[in-house]
């Protein structure tokens, strides 16, 4: 079997899609997403793709690695998605030529199936809109939610940042009740003095975690926001490299590991990265607002890892509706229709450990390629604090 070629797409909301083919008619499926950069992440991944063309794809670690050893610039959140995307389809590749779930090829699962959270609470808006949106997705089934911890924050606020942030959380808490889950995600929003400030203020609602307290240019802040709150610190979405999250774990600047499998360059190193977590006693949750490509091969990795406990699930999300049309969910818009059972969550809010070969997902590609001819435009936001200036979203 020998890699024949590699297809990429760029599809609506804002998803990049790669299917790998080989010689023997064999394709395997892989996402290259980077959002508000994908068609640099699509031209680099044809870029790195002509590396693996003619070659065996069963060699998966030495395909890969070979390529980034090869490469003299290499990390970083462009190089790593397309590197990412093309590894993941060899994953999905292995696991069909070898008849196994890819997590049965990484060692075999440890649990019969992943809790997910899923997003609540919308961006910006005001507390009673951002309670009934999380009363909403609770009352479909959810049982832990993640939700914007703040606005754009100056490095001290004096525009009322702060309380607007504890509104909001005590209107969605009052919404959800106590035996609802929530997580906070500071999106990197606040520097670190705010980020000290907020860490205390909003304990009251209990989270479930603190993401991103401070965006990872000040990781090494971390240790002192993590030292004065019992919450736990979750990071790693903007981290590209294993060795990142050695160095946070290293200064016990995080309890829960938040690699994006898509931007930490594919399944083996967010498996390293859970191997990390468990070598520590601490633990991972993937990160994972993107397709169910990208959702899919997270699970396998949660699914083999002791330290794996949660994940997040981007149904529902509010950016997911862009480009889609008649009655299937956004999410699912894809998705073979025969795999629609695979996202429906239990009573608890799990989902099923996949058991088909490689990834377990079929896409229907002549829908995929239908979307691609109308392209994806989706950029970053554009947030201003009150004084003009251009904020971190």
């Amino acid at each position: 079997m020998r890699i024949e070629k590699i297809e990429t797409v760029q599809v609506a909301p804002r998803w990049g899609l790669l299917r790998v083919l080989t010689d023997d008619g064999a394709e395997g499926y892989g996402e290259y997403t980077l959002e508000g950069q994908l068609a640099s992440a699509e031209a680099a991944a044809h870029e790195l793709g002509e590396f693996f063309l003619g070659k065996d794809p069963s060699r998966v670690k030495a395909l890969v690695r070979g390529c980034y050893d090869r490469s003299f610039y290499h990390g970083g959140a462009v190089y790593m998605s397309a590197l990412g995307g093309i590894e993941m389809a060899l994953w999905d590749l292995a696991g069909k030529a070898a008849g196994q779930p890819v997590h049965r090829l990484l060692g075999g699962r440890v649990r019969d199936r992943v809790k997910v959270y899923r997003w609540a609470g919308g961006n910006n808006n005001p507390p009673e809109a951002a309670a009934a949106e999380a009363a909403a997705v609770v009352a479909a089934g959810a049982r832990t939610l993640k939700m914007n911890a703040c606005p754009p924050l100056a490095a001290i606020d004096t525009y009322g940042g702060i309380q607007r942030a504890i509104d909001r959380l005590r209107a969605v808490r009052e919404a959800v009740g106590w035996e609802v889950d929530i997580a906070l995600d500071f999106h990197g929003r606040c520097n670190v003095p705010m980020a000290r400030r907020l860490a205390k203020a909003l304990e009251f609602g209990n989270p479930l975690f603190y993401e991103e307290p401070v965006r990872p240019d000040y990781n090494r802040w971390l240790p002192e926001i993590a030292a004065i709150t019992h919450v736990p610190i979750a990071t790693g979405e903007r981290m590209c490299t294993v060795a990142e999250f050695s160095d946070v774990v290293a200064a016990k600047g995080a309890h829960i590991l938040q690699p994006d499998i898509v931007h930490v360059g594919g399944i083996s190193n967010t498996a390293e990265i859970g191997a990390l977590a468990e070598a520590n006693g601490i633990a991972i949750a993937p990160h994972c607002p993107l397709s169910p490509v990208a959702f899919m091969a997270s699970l396998h990795v949660v699914a083999q890892c002791r330290a794996g406990w949660i994940l997040e699930w981007a149904k529902g999300i509010h950016y997911n509706a862009a480009g889609a049309t008649g009655d299937v969910d956004p999410w699912l818009r894809y998705v073979d229709e025969r795999d629609w059972p695979l996202f429906e969550p239990d009573a608890e809010g799990h989902l099923p450990v996949p058991e088909a070969p490689g990834l377990g997902l079929r896409l229907n590609w002549a829908e995929v390629q239908k979307a691609a001819r109308a392209g994806a435009a989706w950029s970053d936001e554009t947030m201003y604090l009150p004084d003009g200036t251009l904020a971190n979203w």
